[in-house]
This record gives structure tokens, C-alpha cells and sequence, in this order.
């Protein structure tokens, strides 16, 4: 004989620890990213101070930076901080999909919600962070597309 009520009640617990471990979890990753933007924030206002710094003695000395000098470690600095929060997004996603097989096939769209700002592939308009859109991985990365552009048509999908 089976008692419905008893199962039950026993499945809504043990969901409900599923979901108050899930909660703890996002509490403290959120946690930590925001002491990161906090550690990145002091890291940044450092780095602006030593570019000051820099270019004061280059002034004083009578030399200068050229705008593409500095632009070009900019962008370097840009490219290394992308990295590192890709890899953090990778990392969190690896660890919240349950299994590879789950996973949509390499090419294939998928609507999502994104983590931080991105660019739509298409007409370029900027996909802030929260915003609904759709996300294709390939081998050679991640790419956008805002929900108003969609996905591509099939035709335009790559062969496997």
C-alpha cells in the first residue's frame, strides 16, 4: 500500500534542501564577486595611479607617451580582465549544468540569460548583463545574438 501523503512530504524536503543549498550557494558566490569587483575596483584605481604617476615623469623628464602606446596596454589590460571573468562564467557554468549530455550540440542556439554585458553578433547593438538572448558556442568561442536579430537561420548553421 502506498501512502501519498508520507512520499510526498518526503520529496517536497529534500527539494526544499536542494533548493536551500542552491540559495547558500548563489549567496556566497555573489558574495565573493562582489568582494572581487571590490579587489579589482582598488586594483584599478592603483593602476591609474601609476599611469599618473608615469606620465608626469615622462612630462617632466620632456618626453611623452604617444595616445597609441597607452591605448595599446589598455586594451592589453582589457583582454586580460575579459579572460578572467570568462573563465569565472565557464568555470560556474560547468558547475551548475548537471551533465554534458544536457548540453545543446556545439552550434546549436540556445536562449539564455547573460552574466555580463556582451555585443550581439549581428547588428552589434550592446546585450546588457540580465538581458534574454541567444548564445551558440564553437570552438573557437561564444556567440551573441540579441533576441530582436535572433539566431541564425539553419541554412547559416555549420556543417558537422
Amino acid at each position: 500500500m502506498t501512502h501519498c501523503g508520507h512520499d510526498h512530504g518526503r520529496q517536497r524536503s529534500d527539494w526544499h534542501d536542494v533548493g536551500s543549498a542552491a540559495e547558500d550557494f548563489a549567496r556566497r558566490v555573489a558574495r565573493d564577486a562582489s568582494k572581487f569587483g571590490e579587489r579589482l575596483a582598488e586594483h584599478a584605481s592603483a593602476f591609474a595611479g601609476n599611469i599618473s604617476r608615469e606620465w608626469r615623469r615622462h612630462q617632466r623628464h620632456g618626453t611623452e607617451w604617444r595616445g597609441d602606446d597607452v591605448r595599446a596596454v589598455l586594451k592589453e589590460v582589457r583582454g586580460i580582465l575579459t579572460d578572467v571573468v570568462d573563465g569565472v562564467d565557464e568555470l560556474i557554468e560547468r558547475f551548475v549544468r548537471p551533465s554534458r549530455e544536457s548540453e545543446p550540440p556545439e552550434g546549436a542556439w540556445t536562449r539564455v540569460v547573460t552574466s555580463r554585458e556582451v555585443t550581439c553578433g549581428s547588428c552589434a547593438r550592446p546585450i546588457g548583463a540580465g538581458e534574454e538572448c541567444h548564445l551558440r558556442r564553437r570552438e573557437g568561442g561564444r556567440e551573441f545574438r540579441c533576441i530582436a536579430c535572433g539566431p541564425t537561420p539553419v541554412a547559416d548553421a555549420p556543417a558537422s
